[in-house]
């Protein structure tokens, strides 16, 4: 019992200490990633190419660097912003993602997926769209796909928002964060950075681990806003 209890004692700690320090969650656990996804990259070969036809008929657009780009501070941005919120918000956003990133590490390693659609789409134009995603392209391989974090994060961002009870209803705000995630998902076709198997599977896999965490009850929630619409309307 004594020891059962230390070790209950030091659980306890731990979590106290990361919510008195909840960027130290953020933080390690970006450290975790990186090394383990530089490793992959270095380490782990494409065996399976991710293609379908309706990525031939996804047209190169260089305009798109500016959303794909965009992630990267939206997402720090919101894990801030969750972060002053409170702690309930931030750790159930930190659950979600961190859990799907994990998860995704996984199946890299498992089931290691490549795309050849970037042979075909090689920026050969000038000008500082076009540079920029030649810089992209150089510090990201075409490995380690599907499914997509670009699009999965995303996806769970506006998840998670739209599950705060004090935004469900302002229709300007979630519909800002909407465009966001529609032009995020749209540039990782666009740029042919993901096929649109990956977007499929990024997405698939933010709702499953959103209706986990979250316990989201997807028929009693769409009934709930089918209501909720139609009292609306009457009104």
């Amino acid at each position: 019992m004594g020891r059962d209890s230390m070790r209950v004692g030091r659980v306890e700690q731990i979590k106290s200490w990361f919510k008195n320090h909840p960027y130290a969650i953020a933080l390690c656990y970006l450290a975790f990633y990186l090394s383990v996804f530089h490793w992959l990259e270095v380490n782990i070969e494409p065996e399976y190419i991710i293609h379908c036809k309706l990525d031939e008929m996804i047209p190169f657009c260089e305009v798109f660097i500016i959303p794909y780009v965009f992630w990267f501070p939206y997402v720090g941005g919101t894990f801030i912003w969750f972060k002053r919120r409170g702690w309930q918000d931030y750790s159930k956003l930190c659950t979600m993602v961190f859990s799907g990133l994990t998860i995704c590490l996984i199946i890299y390693y498992v089931f290691p997926t490549g795309l050849n659609l970037r042979l075909a789409s090689n920026p050969h134009e000038t000008g500082f769209l076009y540079n920029m995603v030649s810089m992209l392209r150089a510090i990201d391989t075409p490995t380690n796909v599907c499914p997509s974090i670009h699009v999965m994060n995303t996806v769970m961002i506006f998840q998670a928002i739209c599950s705060l009870e004090n935004l469900k209803h302002r229709k300007l705000t979630i519909a800002v964060h909407f465009v966001i995630m529609v032009l995020i998902c749209a540039s990782t076709v666009m740029l042919d950075q993901h096929s649109v198997i990956d977007v499929v599977c990024g997405v698939m896999m933010s709702f499953v681990l959103h209706g986990l965490i979250y316990k989201v009850e997807w028929k009693e929630e769409l009934a709930r806003r089918k209501a909720n619409a139609e009292i609306r309307r009457i009104s």
